[in-house]
């Protein structure tokens, strides 16, 4: 059994996105031929198994990936730092998909990402499984991070505001040291990191994600070069205890 955890960001055109029309191009490529599935579901041995997880909770991810999901009866883990989250967005639907960058290292723009209530719609659909992103969404690997606040805080925050259990936490940047690792499996069961490999299963100490934003196909993560390509990587991740 494989899983092939796809990392996304934007529902836009770029580097850091794909444009809404790729993305339901592929999306279906994906209803109809993988198991779609959230952190810790069952897995089907005969045929790849997809986590679809978006970081950052951008409110396209609400406007355009949310719908894209229920029509194409998909579901996604969305990676929220709680900190950043607004209470509700102060400017219009087209200016709020219009934020060029929501969060970033200078600060952030909360009408760029979701609200409180939009999560919660999310949550209650059945649709959108949760993760914590941090709690700022800084680097974990820095000095002087407060991990316990921004490792367990957010589980805390999210679980309480959206009423579901949160047992999956992605690294922010895709960066940790060996005290975040382990303070994210005392309190997570799932940690994802960056790593261009597929999974065996959910049982691993970290799980790896595969970058799907700027695709250049609506299949383009699944070709078969591609599949032995990710497969070759865990092994060598595995091998250098990455």
């Amino acid at each position: 059994m494989t899983v092939l955890a796809l990392m996304y960001h934007r529902a836009r055109s770029g580097p850091d996105g794909n444009d809404p029309a790729v993305l339901d191009a592929h999306f279906s490529v994906i209803a109809d031929a993988f198991r779609c599935v959230l952190p810790g579901e069952p897995l089907d041995p005969d045929r790849l198994n997809v986590c679809l997880t978006f970081d950052d909770a951008y409110f396209d991810f609400y406007a355009v990936v949310f719908p894209l999901l229920e029509k194409h009866g998909l579901r996604a883990l969305l990676a929220v730092p709680a900190a950043v989250v607004p209470e509700k967005a102060q400017a219009p639907r087209a200016a709020r998909l219009a934020v060029a960058d929501a969060l970033g290292d200078g600060g952030y723009d909360p009408d760029g990402l979701c609200t409180w209530s939009e999560l919660r719609e999310m949550a209650r659909s059945g649709r959108v499984g949760f993760g914590a992103h941090g709690h700022t969404h800084c680097r974990l690997d820095l000095p002087g991070v407060d991990l316990e606040r921004e490792v367990v805080l957010p589980r805390e925050m999210l679980t309480s505001r959206l009423d579901l259990p949160v047992e999956s936490f992605v690294f922010p940047y895709g960066r940790f040291t060996g005290a975040a690792l382990r303070t994210v499996r005392r309190h997570y069961r799932y940690a994802f990191r960056i790593g261009e490999a597929d999974n065996p299963g959910w049982g691993g100490a970290m799980l790896y994600r595969v970058r799907a934003d700027g695709l250049v196909s609506p299949e383009a993560p699944f070709a078969a070069h591609r599949r032995a390509g990710y497969r070759a990587r865990r092994y060598w991740c595995r091998l250098r205890g990455r």
